[in-house]
């Protein structure tokens, strides 16, 4: 029986379940580099076979990059699987222990997988981050000038203001420049793709490639659009309650606002695209619905054109 290790990870604990020949030993470490080697030697000393935690963003990304140095590659497992895993145990009581148990108990009853890495994902993921996060400083920093202008002896603070939004204006563009230059450099494909589709620019390779080029070919057309959320699902109970159609939305946020403006583009100048909206639109389809599909085209489109370019078929 594979020994496994499930760990519920906390901004300042750890709490670890070992299940070993199918009993649970639990322990509750720090969540820092004291803990960390507590965990290994755990790891170690019961030759545990798989360990795994939630994703919870920066959190875990330390424990991640602890074990995967000291040869440990974990699972890093979606928090709503884990839930409704969780739910269908019909553990009473939610713990942090119970948590740390049913993401061991996930580990040892689920179906054989791979550890996925994402390296090209993670190292781009700062860049795109910081870049959002300048934009949206420049936009609340700029209603603020508007709100500004009505008052009294406020032209010194508006100036000053002013000049803050230019430099940040700077550094997001110098920041994103930087940030292509690095991207071309990882996926030199980067060109090709983008003049293949006419209406894809810089802005959505920059966000999606790096999520794309790792894996990509692991994956079927539908998967990958589940992956990024374009999933249509539906919502029925009896026959008397259904809910309309909409799509998952659980993929990256920030790729799906890139891929939808940038499908609002490709509508305008890609007559291909603008053929299969207007389509949509004679079905009788609202305007959103027909954009979501010329955005799941847009992914196809990109996934297609990089698979060829770097001669990695995607699975049928």
């Amino acid at each position: 029986m594979l020994k496994v290790c499930g760990i519920d990870v906390s901004k300042a604990t750890l709490d670890i379940c070992l299940l070993i020949n199918g009993t649970p030993i639990y322990s509750v470490v720090s969540n820092d580099t004291i803990g960390f080697d507590s965990i290994l030697q755990l790891l170690h000393s019961n030759k545990i076979d798989k360990v795994g935690f939630e994703s919870t963003g920066v959190y875990s990304k330390k424990l991640h990059l602890y074990l995967s140095n000291n040869g440990f590659e974990a699972f890093v497992i979606n928090p709503l699987t884990i839930s409704y895993f969780r739910k269908s145990l019909k553990i009473q009581g939610k713990t942090d222990k119970t948590d740390a148990y049913a993401i061991a108990y996930y580990l040892l009853k689920g179906d054989s997988f791979n550890v996925l890495s994402y390296p090209i994902r993670d190292y781009f993921k700062p860049f795109t981050t910081s870049i959002i996060q300048l934009d949206k400083q420049s936009r609340q920093l700029k209603n603020l000038i508007h709100s500004l202008e009505y008052g009294e002896d406020t032209k010194v603070l508006v100036s000053e203001i002013e000049k803050t939004v230019a430099q940040l204006k700077i550094t997001r563009t110098f920041l994103f420049e930087h940030s292509l230059s690095l991207l071309k450099e990882k996926c030199p494909e980067f060109d090709l793709v983008k003049n293949d589709i006419k209406g894809v620019g810089d802005t959505l390779l920059l966000f999606i490639l790096p999520f794309l080029y790792d894996h990509f070919d692991e994956f079927n057309i539908r998967q990958l659009t589940s992956f990024f959320g374009l999933n249509p699902v539906s919502y029925q109970s009896g026959t008397s309650i259904k809910k309309k159609d909409k799509i998952s939305k659980r993929g990256d946020s920030q790729v799906l606002k890139m891929l939808y403006m940038a499908s609002v583009s490709a509508v305008r100048t890609n007559p291909i695209i603008k053929e299969k909206y207007l389509k949509q639109r004679e079905r009788g389809k609202h305007a959103k619905v027909a954009l979501v599909a010329v955005m799941a085209h847009l992914l196809r489109a990109i996934v297609s054109r990089l698979s060829f370019h770097t001669k990695r078929p995607i699975k049928k």
